[in-house]
């Protein structure tokens, strides 16, 4: 599998540049990695998968439809 990325900045008003960078990487040494600033975990597919779902519901349910910065910045999977 070739090694892709895929980037989207969140606005973050508790730290000095006011954005926040969350990446995700297919291939490679983790099927997914997630890194969200200088955090990051290595994810099965079957994880990865059932996160987006877990966070998918609960946003929904608690804060309603995804906010206009975010939509903005999805791409139907391109990198």
């Amino acid at each position: 599998m070739d090694v892709r990325y895929f980037t989207v900045t969140a606005p973050a008003p508790w730290n000095k540049s006011g954005i926040a960078r969350i990446t995700v990487r297919t291939g490679g040494s983790y099927p997914v990695y997630l890194c969200i600033g200088n955090q990051r975990a290595g994810l099965r597919a079957d994880e990865a998968w059932a996160l987006w779902v877990a966070l998918g519901n609960a946003l929904a349910a608690s804060f309603g439809p995804a906010p206009d910065w975010a939509t903005s910045q999805q791409d139907g999977g391109r990198s």
